[in-house]
């Protein structure tokens, strides 16, 4: 089954391959020499999975990007007062290359436009040039899980044309913000923006932030925990020039752009995204770049003041119906009948909020299993809220399973999801208020698959009862005549709590639940399980002579064979071999039953 998630990333780099607005960077003219129709998009999650599309691999280079790291590396250094005494935080509303210093001290407004950029890498440590660089591409390369290189010729380029960024270095020195020699920062600030990187890294990088500063692949930290929400704050307000307040208002995510056509985005605690396409706007982000996080951010609902912070244990436990059924007690041969071919059946219970983050875990998942899988079921019973993009994400993974041939159940008491919303994907997804009734429903499908008489929902006759497997057909044709046949309308009360026990049941035709009273409990009680034709039920007063323990209601029209308790005790004094029979059969049906549950259970602490 294709990923849904990764399929909506397809369709984003489908719509927008073809969009040629904006134009190649040509003020360093070997950026000018990109090939346009580059175009890759990279989403790297907070535990280290990665969805991409299109020129993922494809090497370009880092430019003002490498600004935000940087900025990282020397907060770890100095610490936030003494890289505050260089280096402001204030968003200058203005082009990245503008002159943008404070007017009374000198210093740079942020970090992020050239004039901070320049002052951080004059804070970078170590002795001559080669040394500060060496300091800025090893740490980019722990950001990035790799080993990064630099594009030469990108870098004599930057260097022989960038008088601008010279003036503004030594506008710096004059201000004191920008320590001696002042060459040497600016040719570590070029050879920075000059360091290689594909749409995969950055997204990696990204997700590192994400992550509060351990890189998700070789989890190991990369940058101090105070420091990360130093950083994404920079980025939330100066990381798209000025774009930058049009960009958190629609966007809505700490992100940094590079006029290499690099677009880098985090959303804290849940994942990185990056985008590479060369075209650049008059503001010198990338087209296709921006166009495409806005409609990620709108799609996911990932803007940063929208968005509460999402549990990583989401998915409660995962099992096969094959390991849980619905407790619903049949015939011997349907139980083996379910559990030989219940692998088919999925159960993915979740808990605790569902957004995009959590929601993306149950996709992956489901993509995991689905080659085994048929029926999916989604049990919310545990779920806190669930959004409107979630929802939508959820109908985008109803659709892939429809078109992938297979089902969804969700089980949901408290009306999180709009049954309304996924009418027209018809029987494919169906809609439960119980996980009993839902698991009923597969066992119901596998048997109706796989045996030649299911006898779901028909009549069964006396000797294919599991409790007189023993019997001889002599024996069989003594019992027939102790049994009287009784018929129960749908709703009928079959049994009482507390009532003396009169009748063993023989389950023929139809199915009947059993209740039991509790005074925090409205209606019929709590639900402790139901019985399917071929069952037999009220056989445990047979041993004990307690009174009734439950209420049993009939589910639909039901009819059953009965042996009343005195005809029953009369085979101890008539037959007492077939009396023992009988006997040992109950509690083997019994044993049985108790075998399921602890299989069961135990199946549930694993998952």
């Amino acid at each position: 089954m294709e990923n849904t998630i990764s399929r909506i990333i397809q369709e984003l780099y489908e719509q927008y391959k073809t969009c040629d607005d904006g134009e190649l960077a040509d003020y360093i003219p070997e950026l000018a020499k990109a090939n346009p129709d580059w175009f890759g998009i990279s989403v790297f999650t907070a535990d280290g999975h990665v969805y991409e599309v299109g020129e993922t691999t494809q090497e370009f280079t880092i430019q003002s990007i490498s600004k935000a790291f940087t900025y990282g590396m020397i907060l770890d250094e100095f610490g936030i007062e003494e890289v505050e005494k260089r280096i402001g935080v204030e968003p200058s509303g203005e082009a990245f290359n503008s002159i943008s210093l404070d007017p009374a001290t000198g210093r740079p407004l942020n970090p992020m436009i050239n004039a901070g950029a320049i002052a951080s890498s004059g804070m970078v440590p170590g002795i001559g040039f080669e040394a500060r660089f060496e300091e800025i591409r090893g740490r980019f390369s722990q950001f990035a899980a790799r080993e990064l290189s630099v594009d030469e010729h990108v870098y004599r380029s930057e260097s022989s044309t960038g008088f601008r960024n010279r003036a503004i270095a030594n506008l710096l020195r004059n201000f004191e913000m920008l320590d001696d020699p002042v060459d040497e920062a600016v040719e570590v600030y070029f050879k920075q923006c000059s360091i290689l990187v594909n749409c995969r890294d950055l997204s990696v990088m990204a997700a590192s932030l994400a992550n509060g500063g351990i890189n998700p692949l070789t989890k190991e930290r990369v940058l101090e925990p105070t420091n990360v929400e130093k950083v994404l704050s920079v980025m939330s307000t100066c990381g798209m020039y000025d774009y930058s307040g049009e960009w958190i208002f629609t966007v809505g995510l700490p992100a940094k752009s590079g006029v290499g056509g690099g677009v880098v985005g985090v959303l804290p605690g849940q994942l990185g995204v990056a985008v590479f396409s060369p075209r650049l706007d008059a503001k010198g982000n990338s087209v296709r770049g921006v166009r495409v996080f806005r409609d990620l951010s709108k799609k996911f609902n990932l803007h940063l003041f929208n968005l509460p912070v999402i549990s990583d244990q989401v998915i409660r436990r995962v099992y096969k119906l094959s390991q849980v059924g619905s407790h619903c007690n049949r015939l011997q041969t349907h139980h083996e009948t379910i559990r030989k071919h219940g692998d088919k059946v999925t159960v993915i219970e979740l808990q605790g909020d569902i957004f995009f983050s959590a929601l993306e875990r149950v996709v992956r998942k489901s993509s995991d299993l689905a080659a085994t899988t048929d029926i999916f079921l989604l049990d919310l019973n545990r779920a806190g809220l669930i959004d409107a993009g979630t929802q939508d994400l959820l109908l985008e993974v109803a659709m892939a399973l429809k078109n992938a041939g297979k089902k969804l159940l969700i089980v949901e008491n408290a009306v999180k999801l709009d049954p309304e919303a996924f009418k027209e994907l018809g029987e494919h997804v169906q809609f439960y208020e119980q996980i009993g009734f839902a698991l009923k429903v597969c066992e119901d499908q596998i048997l109706k698959m796989h045996l030649d008489a299911p006898l779901v929902g028909g009549l069964v006759p006396f000797y294919e009862f599991d409790l007189f497997a023993e019997l001889t057909p002599r024996e069989l044709s003594e019992v027939e005549g102790l049994f009287e046949m009784t018929a129960f309308r749908k709703g009928a009360q079959v049994i009482f709590e507390g009532d003396p026990p009169d009748d063993v049941y023989f389950l023929s035709k139809g199915e009947i639940s059993v209740y039991q009273q509790d005074s925090r409990e409205s209606g019929k009680g709590r639900l402790v399980s139901t019985f399917g034709p071929g069952a037999c039920f009220g056989d445990i007063a047979v041993i004990t002579r307690a009174n009734r323990s439950a209420d049993v209601w009939a589910d639909e029209d039901i009819t059953c064979y009965t042996l009343s308790l005195e005809r029953f005790e009369s085979l101890r004094e008539v037959n007492s071999e077939i009396y023992i029979k009988l006997i040992r059969g109950i509690l083997e049906l019994n044993v049985n039953r108790l075998r399921r549950r602890d299989l069961e259970v135990a199946a549930l602490k694993s998952g």
